[in-house]
């Protein structure tokens, strides 16, 4: 007997989607008032459609995700052995997956929304669209408290970056510009701005695609630049001493750091954006990761000198190019997920110790914490091809699902308020 599937919807919509709209649409696709399509929009679970084929499934999820409605396809046979009655509502989250993806497993042990709703094509969708000057202006001025929109006035559609890449163009311009000016003139005073310039160049614009999508922009440029450089010191004397505070632990070799780095650069974040001002997730995942980036860019520049003066100009330029290409999927996102973790925590409150207790702010870190080290451990465990792709992935997995949920707690926050009364 061939397959049959079910179509089951537990209350999600995509993050660029209107709560009215996804309603008022799904009512007109399954032909039902809109009042009734609103009970199903309660976050519990129903069966919408059941014993379709595999063909009749798949029409039927694309039908609904133009909708702007999320639906989970389930294979009868690995459903549970209760099904449910439409209507009825699940308590197992695993009896309503096919199969279990990695993203699903690691969204799940972070204690984040999961990526069914996730659309990477439309994240990068303006990556190459032109733009003039004065939008790249306009795009600047953001998070002063003129230009820092109310909550009612804020997009809850999904982000959609693009000043990053061009900072990225700019950037390895710039850098390639220093190299061939010091091997054709030989001259060493432009080695410092090589090296800066050849460090920077990728944290800092990953760290723009996180200045980007802090949907809610609050957070002005020159407060983001301030963390760099606030962040990135503090982070690497709180990184020192944690360092002597660990060296009983000397015996792990490398993987240390993780143990010594990833607390130095927290009590950094705690030290340098701890303002209410700020309450959102996104924020959060904005200011890690942007100590994040000062840490990793200062910790690439001082390896770059040392080895110029130990080794050689020519070993300086494959280290700094080796580090940039691997700095996306080191300091800036750990930091940031742990950043994005403790906001979640503190929903807009003044920090406090216990936050840190909270099992949300503790998975976050430990998955920062044990990526940092198994990152570090050389191929002793695992070998660096299979090591570092694995880690990457897991990183930006947490990373993307923490936007996911940042946009998620906007649109909880807009509904919440309530409509202003007629004139």
């Amino acid at each position: 007997m061939a397959n049959s599937y079910r179509l089951i919807f537990k209350g999600d919509i995509v993050p660029d989607k209107n709560l009215e709209e996804a309603i008022s649409e799904f009512a007109l696709l399954f032909n039902i008032s809109k009042v009734n399509a609103e009970k199903y929009f309660n976050g519990k679970s129903y069966i919408l459609k059941k014993n379709l084929s595999k063909e009749k499934s798949k029409y039927m999820y694309d039908k609904v995700l133009e909708a702007g409605v999320i639906c989970y396809v389930i294979n009868n046979e690995s459903a549970s052995s209760s099904p449910l009655a439409k209507g009825n509502v699940t308590t197992n989250h695993t009896s309503i997956q096919s199969r279990s993806t990695l993203s699903q497993h690691v969204t799940s042990f972070a204690g984040t929304k999961d990526l069914a709703d996730f659309n990477i094509k439309l994240l990068f969708s303006d990556v190459f669209k032109k733009r003039n000057d004065e939008e790249l202006e306009e795009y600047y001025s953001v998070g002063t408290t003129t230009t820092t929109p109310d909550i009612k006035e804020i997009t809850s559609e999904f982000p959609r970056p693009w000043l990053f890449i061009r900072l990225f163009g700019l950037m390895i311009l710039t850098y390639i510009g220093f190299i061939y000016s010091f091997e054709y003139w030989n001259n060493i005073k432009l080695l410092p701005g090589l090296i800066f310039v050849g460090t920077f160049a990728m944290p800092l614009s990953v760290l723009v695609f996180f200045f980007e999508t802090n949907v809610p922009r609050n957070v002005s440029l020159i407060k983001v630049f301030k963390l760099v450089l606030q962040g990135g010191i503090l982070s690497l004397i709180f990184s020192l001493l944690m360092f002597e505070l660990t060296s009983t632990l000397n015996w792990l070799g490398p993987p240390v750091a993780g143990l010594a780095e990833e607390p130095g650069k927290l009590i950094a974040l705690l030290l340098v954006a701890n303002a209410i001002r700020y309450p959102y997730i996104l924020n959060g995942l904005l200011f890690g990761a942007a100590v994040g980036c000062g840490f990793g860019s200062f910790e690439s520049a001082g390896y770059a000198f040392e080895i110029l003066l130990n080794q050689n100009y020519t070993s300086m330029i494959d280290n700094i190019n080796l580090r940039g290409v691997l700095s996306p999927f080191g300091h800036i996102i750990w930091t940031g997920m742990i950043g994005a973790a403790l906001w979640k925590v503190k929903q807009g409150r003044p920090f406090m110790i216990s936050m840190l207790l909270e099992y949300t702010f503790i998975r976050a870190f430990l998955i920062a914490t044990l990526s940092h080290m198994l990152w570090n451990s050389g191929d002793w465990l695992l070998p660096w091809i299979i090591k570092a792709p694995f880690i990457s992935v897991v990183g930006w997995i947490v990373i993307f699902s923490y936007i996911n949920e940042g946009i998620l707690e906007l649109k909880q926050l807009k509904n919440k308020i309530p409509a202003e009364p007629p004139l």
